[in-house]
């Protein structure tokens, strides 16, 4: 018998439904006339859905596959979930992404046979919080992961949905601009270090250029779990969000809250300065997803507080 596996490809953690010798399948097109693996992942889902949906017995369910495929030129998120048959939480979940403008053309997606969610096996309450919002019965999951005790690392679970809340902070309209004005003035990814030009670094946030005193203001609501001076971040406030989320605020001169205050969105958190290793006055503003940093830009909306 087949059995779950836990498969570690750059930093994904896939739970995939295939022996230790069995190899997976590649998609090499997505289009429904000229490859055959199309129609069949497309039916595949048609029928889960069918199951699922209409109460069907659970034998009646495809076997859990999944496939890789290269996201190619004028390809998108979008696209690749369009012409795949999923929707948004299964190519999200399945993925671990953060954000739809992670995918671009090279891009290595893995494409499941149904759509769903994966959740760690290690909480049962949040399995069954997934299946009971969805009205799923708990013998399709069983079913789908071949497990009886549900006693799997992760487990995939066949039309699950995820949260109004994941899907704002996956379409990027869950975090606000921290500062009311600024101009940025290094974006994030490699750049030159600003001390040093013969030297390159990875830039985890982005710097806001503004006057020292500047009001500066909590993205989104959460708990501060760091308030101090932080090395090269200077006065730094660290704010914890939902689901593994955290932003970070630094070169500040002057720090309004400590350690496990609870603030909203647009709270001020302090004034901006030039502490730590800075160059100049701004704003240090990064966003991590379970300790790492991804592009705060592409989860930014501008708006009134």
């Amino acid at each position: 018998m087949k059995n779950i596996i836990l498969i570690i490809i750059s930093t994904l953690l896939i739970p995939i439904n295939i022996s230790a010798s069995e190899n997976i399948e590649t998609l090499k097109n997505l289009s429904f006339q000229d490859n055959p693996q199309i129609k069949s992942l497309r039916d595949d889902i048609k029928q889960a859905i069918f199951t699922v949906k209409s109460g069907r017995p659970e034998k009646d369910l495809p076997e859990l596959k999944f496939y890789t495929y290269k996201v190619k030129e004028k390809e998108n998120f979008w696209v690749v979930m369009s012409k795949c048959s999923l929707d948004m939480d299964t190519l999200m979940s399945v993925n671990n992404l953060t954000s739809p403008f992670q995918v671009v053309p090279g891009t290595v997606l893995y494409i499941p046979n149904m759509r769903g969610v994966i959740v760690p096996g290690d909480n049962l309450k949040d399995v069954y919080a997934v299946t009971t919002a969805e009205k799923i019965n708990i013998k399709y999951v069983k079913a789908v992961n071949k497990s009886e005790s549900l006693q799997k690392n992760f487990l995939f679970i066949p039309c699950g949905k995820i949260s109004t809340l994941e899907k704002s902070l996956f379409l990027g309209n869950a975090f606000l601009s921290p500062i009311q004005y600024g101009k940025t003035t290094s974006g994030f990814g490699s750049r030159k270090d600003p001390f040093n030009s013969r030297r390159s670094e990875f830039h985890k946030g982005v710097d806001i250029g503004c006057r020292v005193g500047t009001k500066v203001h909590s993205s989104r609501g959460g708990k501060v779990i760091f308030s101090g001076y932080e090395g090269g971040y200077g006065n730094l406030v660290i704010v914890e969000h939902e689901f593994g989320y955290t932003s970070y605020y630094g070169h500040l001169s002057k720090i309004l809250v400590n350690t496990g205050d609870t603030v909203k969105s647009g709270s001020l958190l302090a004034l901006s300065g030039n502490t730590g290793r800075s160059t100049g006055p701004h704003l240090h503003f990064e966003i991590r997803k379970n300790g790492k940093a991804i592009n705060p830009m592409s989860l930014l909306v501008r708006g009134n507080r």
